[in-house]
């Protein structure tokens, strides 16, 4: 009998079906665990399931019958791998599922802004437009997304995807990598872009990648897209570039802290037209959570068949 602690699964929806298991087991469902509580409710887990509690040393330890940490999203950022690696723990994580969710938001992102959505509603909202003589209300600037350059930095799953279907609306798609690179290669990628899509994971190397120093060298009708990570963009530094116009625009879905504290940055922006803020649901597609949980069914039950799947 394997104990399975599923320690915030109030990350998915009640809709959302769960395989079952091949295997005899207990499972226990925590809607949210606070850091205070993860000890005492890992104690005795043969697996733990998570999406956002963090796992580490100071509360790994207590787990002594642990074999299996089995994260329902792509990043691993919340595990102390070394740790795991050390006292013989596996660690698997969900893969190439979200692809088709996130490059579908980023899109809708670059079209709203590119398209000014946003402020030509307020406009309606103003009676601008049945003040006009003319049947057009051409109020604000529009652009269009074809012969333009996307520069996405990542090529995973998500930014290739992104790139394909930037392509078909007549982009000319440019790839970055955040591996190895120097700070030159960078400043000529970004400064050669019109719109820049953010797909790398955060880490030591890309966090504050993206300050108000890379921004005033971007061009100024560059609209940035942040779907990755809160932190690999600098949010202050963000703010003052769209109130001072150094960009033309951003879409972001992302939070250094999640859910953010009511005093954050972007709520002073949130009703600019050149702002998009979206709570963090690039992923979350119906279709996109149902095969999160596939996966991660599929990643268990593999482990316990002998057959490694999806092992970080």
């Amino acid at each position: 009998m394997k104990n399975i602690v599923f320690l915030d699964s109030s990350t998915f929806p009640k809709n959302i079906l769960f395989p079952k298991l091949d295997f005899n087991h207990y499972w226990k469902s925590y809607k949210f665990t606070s850091i205070s509580d993860v000890k005492k409710r890992i104690k005795k887990a043969n697996i733990i399931i998570t999406n956002k509690v963090e796992l580490n040393k100071y509360n790994l330890c207590t787990a002594k019958n642990l074999e299996l940490i089995a994260i329902t999203a792509t990043g691993t950022n919340i595990i102390d791998l070394d740790y795991c690696k050390k006292h013989n723990i596996s660690v698997c994580n969900l893969r190439n599922y979200a692809s088709v969710s996130v490059s579908e938001h980023v899109l809708t992102l670059m079209l709203t802004l590119s398209k000014n959505i946003k402020g030509l509603e307020k406009d309606i909202s103003k009676k601008l437009w049945q003040q006009r003589k003319v049947f057009a209300l051409l109020s604000r600037k529009i652009n269009d997304l074809h012969g333009k350059t996307l520069g996405i930095i990542g090529k995973g799953s998500i930014g290739l995807k992104v790139g394909k279907l930037a392509r078909a609306f007549g982009m000319k798609v440019k790839y970055f990598s955040v591996r190895k690179y120097t700070n030159t290669q960078f400043i000529k990628f970004i400064t050669s872009a019109d719109y820049l899509s953010v797909h790398c994971p955060l880490n030591k190397d890309t966090k504050n990648l993206i300050t108000l120093k890379e921004l005033k060298l971007m061009k100024k009708n560059l609209i940035l897209i942040n779907t990755a990570r809160g932190g690999i963009v600098n949010e202050k530094d963000l703010v003052k570039a769209l109130k001072k116009n150094i960009i033309a625009g951003a879409g972001i879905d992302v939070a250094t802290k999640e859910p953010p504290n009511s005093s954050h940055a972007y709520y002073t922006i949130l009703n600019q037209s050149n702002f998009i803020w979206t709570p963090h649901t690039a992923w979350a597609s119906e279709e996109t959570l149902q095969e999160a949980i596939n996966q991660l069914i599929a990643n268990i039950n593999s482990f316990y068949k002998g057959k490694k799947r999806n092992i970080v």
